[in-house]
């Protein structure tokens, strides 16, 4: 194989740019759509511009269109760190969606809308402040309306006849679907029934792409999610090797996948501590030295428990993070009294959680602001009241058969991602499967899983990358050799230079100071007494 085939490229072929088209005036009659679609936007943005790693959304753009004009809320500009400036379009949106006009014939606002959105990415894109090396140099135009699909999209596919389609990749039309949509399209109105010929350009066709989603808030939050999902088809993603079989002429049997996200990595957003239980801080960016660190003190996770699931109903997909083992504590601070009642507790809840099989959900609790006191170098220090407001991330306890829980970071609303791809278990071809079955036949088959018996060879990789090399030192005991026969005088210590054995010699400073050689001390060089007894057995 190809090595060329071992790698692929970062986001795949995104668009360069995307132009959120709204058509105000199809929100007439629905102003509940209108707000979920401005809080959907506002909250997407929220992560995107504040979502650490590579930018997946390079840069964006806000129009709306009506049957009087097109306007630019937003000019195309990058996302990552630009909040404000989103947000601010954002809040125009809204104020533009209260202040729509009624419904009415769009075939020419539509045609304009388009052709400008097309002639703006052109401009901008001209500037060097919007270059984007290495992606794709189009822009995706999403045309969001609650009119009627058929209707619109004939006035798009005329649109796209006369507009310069140079840098357009395609125009995705959102049809907003609810209740009071249902009822008007049920009855519609003569402008919305006429007749308009269905034949089409076969070469704007394949531009077009028609989204139906439901204007509910949730619904809207996963399609401006699903932006954050690399959705390129240049490569696959990941290869599943397994034993060859009798059908197979090539050696192993190499499976080609692709991997999604399902959950946002929460150390790629702020207040990452809130999602996350460690035995240190995970908010620290450098740890400091353990001197500077004895004297450091961490919030203690406070979580408030407000739920319980059976363990084989949780879904291991929405469960993430480094797992950490709890137990009671023994802390030495607590009475004798309190820390056997605690410990009786403890084993208490386990013991139950085992017994109905059942597993613990809560929330972190946070602290009080005006009454957190943060220690830090050995100092007490009040901390400044502040009205930054931090997230409750959520964990699940799983109890253990040895008297512990296993805690773990668990989904919430904010972080979760669309799942867009279901190929189901239907229609599965008996080759494939006689297949599978033959190279699964030549697999070990594991009682249990023991991590000591699974290296991944991390201690070999770190003396290999940040060791010493052994040219290096052999160079080093080249230079520094010794003749440990001779005088103390001809002894040079590594580095050292002989001009340190004159005596009388004065320093850099030209004060009076000698350098006096000290006498060697009498070493006995005997048998080294073990200062610690091991036992014979473990």
């Amino acid at each position: 194989m190809n090595t060329s085939s071992f790698s692929r490229k970062l986001l795949g072929k995104q668009p360069a740019g995307r132009i959120l088209l709204v058509d105000i005036d199809s929100f007439h009659h629905d102003p509940e759509s209108a707000d979920n679609l401005s809080e959907a936007a506002d909250n997407f943005f929220s992560v995107a511009c504040n979502l650490g790693g590579p930018s997946r959304l390079s840069v964006f753009s806000i129009m709306t269109f009506s049957s009087y004009c097109t306007e630019i809320l937003l000019p195309l500009s990058h996302v990552k760190g630009n909040y404000d400036r989103l947000q601010s379009a954002v809040q125009d949106l809204q104020s533009a969606l209260k202040s729509r006009n009624s419904a009415s014939e769009t075939e020419a606002a539509v045609t304009r809308a388009i052709d400008e959105a097309c002639q703006q990415f052109k401009r901008q894109m001209s500037l060097n402040s919007l270059q984007v090396r290495g992606a794709l140099q189009q822009v995706e135009i999403i045309l969001v309306t609650t009119r009627q699909t058929k209707r619109m999209s004939q006035q798009i596919e005329e649109a796209l006849e006369t507009s310069d389609l140079t840098n357009l990749k395609r125009v995705q039309l959102v049809k907003l679907e609810s209740w009071s949509n249902d009822l008007m399209e049920s009855n519609p109105s003569p402008s919305q029934s006429s007749d308009v010929s269905t034949a089409s350009n076969t070469f704007t066709s394949g531009l077009l792409d028609i989204v139906r989603v439901d204007s509910d808030g949730q619904s809207l939050q996963n399609f401006f999610n699903a932006w954050l999902l690399d959705t390129g088809t240049d490569s696959e993603h990941l290869h599943l090797i397994l034993p060859k079989d009798s059908f197979s002429d090539h050696g192993d049997i190499i499976i080609r996948c692709d991997i999604q996200e399902r959950v946002l990595n929460p150390a790629q957003l702020p207040f990452y501590e809130q999602f996350t239980v460690h035995s240190d801080s995970a908010s620290m960016k450098t740890f400091p030295t353990p001197s500077k660190a004895a004297g450091m003190c961490i919030p203690v996770h406070r979580i408030l428990i407000t739920d319980m699931i059976p363990v084989q109903n949780l879904c291991e997909s929405v469960v993430f993070g480094v797992p950490m083992i709890v137990h009671a504590t023994s802390c030495w601070k607590l009475e004798w009294e309190e820390l056997e009642k605690n410990q009786q507790q403890f084993k208490a809840v386990c013991y139950i959680l085992m017994e109905k099989e059942m597993a613990l959900i809560g929330h972190i609790k946070t602290p009080d602001l005006e009454q957190d006191k943060n220690r830090r170098m050995g100092k007490l220090l009040q901390s400044v009241k502040t009205s930054e407001e931090k997230p409750s991330g959520w964990y699940v306890f799983l109890p253990a058969p040895n008297g512990t829980l296993l805690v773990k970071g668990i989904a919430c609303r904010e972080l979760l991602m669309p799942c867009t791809r279901s190929l189901g278990m239907d229609e599965i071809s008996d080759e494939a499967l006689e297949s599978m079955r033959e190279s699964f036949d030549k697999l070990e088959i594991l009682d249990n899983f023991n991590p000591l018996q699974k290296p991944s060879g991390l201690y070999r990789c770190l003396k290999s990358k940040f060791g010493r090399h052994e040219d290096k030192q052999t160079k080093h005991k080249a230079n520094c050799t010794f003749d440990m026969n001779g005088p103390p005088s001809k002894q040079l210590c590594p580095g050292g230079t002989s001009k340190a054995d004159i005596p009388g010699r004065r320093n850099a400073s030209g004060k009076g100071c000698t350098n006096r050689r000290m006498s060697p001390l009498n070493v006995k060089i005997g048998h080294l007494r073990s200062m610690v007894e091991f036992p014979t057995e473990l």
